[in-house]
């Protein structure tokens, strides 16, 4: 679950929507910069469902007694969550060996950066070692993988997920001064596009309902969608999270997501 707090309620968003949203992303990225190859239609389905192994544990939220507030994706128990994550990668490779190659490599960094340490931890990527491994040589067999064409997916599964993480962290509208931390210095690993000469992609929020870029990775300004669930703290407390999550309507957050320079989009 991706939660942000405000004063009287939880925003909510469910992993699967945040990964449906990335998807919708990535298809609109400039299509100059997306590498001659044939397993597009692959990467964009594995952006899609890269956190479909939470769709299961988003259905009843839970809560957190040391945070007073419910658990989300940052603070999740480390062995359900990996047990989860292996769920969905076995998942996306039943459907895509390469987006399971990608995913898994997209987790691998997470983890990383994460600092985590427990003996199911280094078990769940030693597995991942071997998955990694064994797609690489299925690939092969078929169709030789090039590590700049892996290199170039994986920076875009990285941008997709971030931005999409960025419209549910951040309140619409919102200040720069009020950013989530994780993205002040604009969105890691963006500078590596050719586009960008160097440069790492930045967002601001014009309005509400605006969010702008620069610079620009997508082919036209245009408007993407997400739900959520403003889930009040009143009803928490009424009814314990899971009961207040069910009754709570879901809202559909839209965002027009446009060139901050302004004008038009070549």
């Amino acid at each position: 679950m991706i939660c942000r707090e405000q004063t009287k309620a939880f925003v909510m968003v469910k992993q699967h929507d945040h990964g449906l949203l990335s998807g919708k992303l990535a298809v609109k990225f400039k299509a100059e910069h997306v590498p001659a190859e044939g397993r597009r239609d692959e990467v964009l389905r594995a952006v899609s469902n890269h956190d479909r192994g939470w769709i299961d544990l988003d259905a009843t939220p839970f809560w957190n007694d040391a945070e007073q507030a419910p658990y989300s994706f940052i603070d999740f128990p480390v062995v359900p969550k990996l047990t989860f994550y292996s769920r969905g990668l076995d998942e996306i490779e039943a459907d895509t060996p390469y987006g399971a190659l990608l995913c898994s490599l997209h987790f691998e960094r997470l983890i990383e950066t994460s600092g985590e340490d427990c003996p199911e931890l280094t078990v769940y990527q030693e597995q991942e070692e071997e998955r990694r491994a064994r797609i690489r040589r299925e690939l092969e067999q078929s169709s030789p993988l090039g590590e700049d064409e892996l290199y170039y997916d994986a920076r875009l599964l990285q941008f997709s997920d971030d931005l999409s993480l960025y419209m549910a962290l951040n309140e619409p509208g919102s200040p720069k001064s009020e950013e989530h931390p994780w993205w002040v210095d604009g969105f890691s690993g963006t500078e590596d596009f050719s586009f960008t000469s160097g440069r790492r992609i930045t967002a601001e929020w014009k309005d509400s309902t605006t969010l702008m870029l620069d610079p620009f990775p997508f082919t036209e300004t245009f408007e993407v969608s997400f739900m959520l669930r403003k889930v009040l703290k009143s009803a928490v407390a009424a009814k314990g999270l899971a009961r207040a999550y069910s009754e709570t309507p879901e809202d559909e957050c839209r965002i027009l997501v446009s060139d901050r320079r302004g004008g038009s989009i070549e």
